[in-house]
């Protein structure tokens, strides 16, 4: 492939890169997107195939309602096709969860409706106190009314300092806000920011959590890179950048094994890591910032399992399964990484039959099950993690169990190979991107321009906040107007 020229190159067709692709091709700006896969999507990829349409691990929109996709839906003049699988209206009992105390022999069930705003079918599930009710309700209402004001100043406390100054360390919503830190962010209590738990739990609360799509989230980069070709933009699968071309100080464009294209702004959702340290190169940059992205800490991963039935048994549409015991802080997952499992873990499980009736053939039904563990592609512990899950699975849903034809594994060894590659320790396989731990959120998170003239970084590593999909697909819309704006620059300087 000969040498091509272009305004705008973007990395990786995950969220941050192909909303910020699309939205620039849709701007008149002539992009090129690169993947290095055949498959496109990123961590957002969906499977298609032999009747079943599911996730690769358990997702949940946060929020539902007003986030960033909806805004680029709007955009690209489709916003008929921005439909969550769940209608705001829908009455069926959504989430079932199963939770136990430490002195309890067995797990208490609960299923629910979405929004249901009556607290004390969660007061009989966690066996709250009349005193923990009391508690319970001081604390989330303060979380529901923080202002962003005062929640800007808990970038650098910890969710479990938070909660210490409130003297709560244990009992129920400590354990379910240990939970929700694994299933909602893939981070420990204490380490994750304050700031960004309370953000994303106050859009939970208030603007709807754990959407879907039907098909799977692939819906969202689907119908954004039908739009980004539709517009014009040039989309090449299956091609890995080598290295992305710097000059003085300024980008130039990347080499790949197809060829070579050029452009004076390059794009990267490859994560800051890869694209510092590998695709760009520390000896362009200062060494300050260098060794200030080797500092950056990784997140956690979610390992899933897919189980397929061969009869429809679930009947609620997502499952949180926990226990004082199970739920990971940074002591318990260091003592997973050594190989010793708690005797319960944690599962987050989305049943795709619920909120599409194509998801699988009749009389079928797929469960996409998972938990978090390390993110490096090599660890060793996660077979173990996948023995855990298993065994946790026929425990506490024998009917599930029974009916299981087969199954089917992804770790964080998989997940690297499909988004971004590993060149720190323990990073590769993550989740989201990097760790929202204190000093890398709000004020103190990367910023999605870089100190190369040009560089910009799109996607959960920079520039944004919240929760996942919706935090990526933020990024995409900010990085698209700080290009455009740099590009305008440019114009006018010739």
């Amino acid at each position: 492939m000969k040498e091509q020229n272009y305004d705008v190159i973007v990395i990786g067709t995950g969220p941050g890169g192909a909303s910020c692709a699309t939205l620039l091709q849709k701007r008149g700006i002539r992009t090129l997107l690169l993947e290095k896969n055949e498959v496109l999507g990123g961590k957002m990829y969906s499977v298609d195939s032999d009747g079943y349409a599911y996730d690769l691990f358990p997702h949940g929109q946060v929020p539902i309602r007003g986030n960033a996709f909806e805004d680029i839906f709007a955009e690209l003049g489709v916003s008929d096709e921005y439909v969550p699988a769940l209608d705001i209206d829908d009455q069926r009992e959504m989430i079932t969860m199963a939770y136990r105390r430490k002195e309890w022999p067995e797990y208490r069930v609960l299923s629910q409706k979405q929004g249901l705003t009556d607290p004390t079918p969660f007061f009989e599930l966690w066996g709250a106190t009349p005193e923990e009710c009391e508690q319970i309700m001081a604390v989330m209402v303060e979380i529901m009314t923080l202002p962003p004001e005062e929640r800007a100043k808990l970038d650098d406390v910890t969710m479990d300092e938070w909660l210490a100054a409130r003297q709560v360390r244990s009992g129920p919503l400590y354990s379910y806000l240990g939970f929700q830190a694994n299933a909602s962010l893939a981070e420990p209590i204490d380490l994750v920011a304050a700031s960004e738990m309370i953000l994303i739990l106050q859009q939970m609360m208030i603007q709807g959590g754990g959407g879907q799509y039907k098909g799977g989230f692939a819906l969202l980069t689907n119908v954004m890179l039908r739009e980004f070709e539709k517009n014009g933009g040039t989309l090449v699968k299956g091609c890995r950048v080598e290295k992305i071309l710097v000059d003085n100080g300024a980008v130039q464009g990347v080499t790949t094994a197809k060829g070579a294209f050029r452009a004076p702004v390059v794009v990267s959702s490859a994560g800051i890591h890869p694209t510092v340290l590998k695709l760009v190169g520390p000896e362009h940059f200062d060494k300050s910032y260098v060794n200030y992205v080797k500092r950056l800490v990784p997140g956690w991963a979610f390992t899933s399992i897919r189980y397929f039935l061969d009869k429809p048994v679930m009947k609620t549409g997502i499952y949180a399964v926990w226990s004082d015991e199970s739920w990971l802080n940074l002591e318990r997952f260091k003592q997973v990484k050594a190989g010793k499992l708690p005797d319960e873990i944690t599962l987050f499980m989305v049943n795709h039959s619920f909120f599409d009736e194509n998801a699988a053939p009749p009389g079928k039904q797929v469960l996409v099950s998972g938990t978090v563990c390390s993110s490096n592609p090599e660890a060793g512990e996660i077979e173990a993690v996948w023995e855990k899950m298993d065994q946790q699975m026929k425990k506490l849903f024998p009917e599930i169990w029974d009916a299981i034809e087969r199954r089917e594994y992804t770790g964080p060894r998989e997940i690297s190979q499909l988004t971004r590659d590993s060149v720190v320790t323990a990073g590769g396989g993550e989740c989201v991107g990097l760790a929202q731990i204190v000093g890398q959120c709000g004020a103190m998170k990367p910023k999605s321009e870089t100190p190369v003239r040009g560089l910009y970084l799109s996607g959960a590593d920079a520039g944004a906040e919240g929760m996942g999909t919706h935090q990526s697909g933020l990024s995409g819309i900010r990085v698209t107007h700080m290009v455009e704006q740099y590009l305008d620059k440019l114009t006018k300087a010739l």
